[in-house]
Formats: C-alpha cells, structure tokens, sequence
C-alpha cells in the first residue's frame, strides 16, 4: 500500500514540474510562447505537441487534429490565447475509446 501511495506521490509532483515555454514579446509588443518542434510546448500547465509543418496538434492520450484555420504558427509562436485555443480542439479530438471515430 505504502508503495501505491509513494508513486502516486512521485507522478503528482512530477506532473507539477513541466517545464514551461520560453516566452518572448513580438513585434507588436503582445506576449508570445515559442513553440517547441522537438517535443511538448507546455504553457500553464498545460501540454499541447505542435506541429507547425503539418498544421496539427494533439493533446496527450487523445488523437492528433488540424491547427484551428485562424492560427498562424508559421512564425514558430502563438499567443496564450492562440495557444489555449489549440487545447480546446486538442481536447476535443478525442482519444481512444472516446467514440469518436
């Protein structure tokens, strides 16, 4: 029992531990978070994996779905409302078992 216990608690604070985004201001002076190619891109606590090239996004656990149409990433950033935007249809994909096909 001990032992559930000490791994729930080694998952609960390495889940509290991402390491988020550098952010950067633009040029138009409105704050930004740089998109990681190579991995998760994690801003507030929450980890979308971006795909600028192939416009797509996924969320983990759920399926990979296409960049909302109004979202440029060609830049290799967005903003946190951009950002929290693509989590919304990220989520919304769905994921195995979640019959949606």
């Amino acid at each position: 029992m001990k032992k559930w216990i000490g791994f729930g608690s080694l998952a609960l604070l390495a889940a509290c531990d991402v390491p988020q985004a550098p952010v950067v201001n633009g040029p138009d002076g409105q704050t930004r978070i740089q998109i990681n190619t190579s991995g998760l891109t994690c801003y507030d606590n929450k980890c979308l994996d971006i795909n600028p090239a192939a416009r797509s996004v996924r969320q983990i656990g759920n399926r990979t779905t296409g960049i909302p149409r109004n979202i440029d990433v060609s830049s290799g950033s967005v903003t946190p409302a951009e950002f929290a935007q693509m989590g919304t249809a990220a989520s919304l994909a769905g994921g195995v078992g979640s019959g949606n096909r």
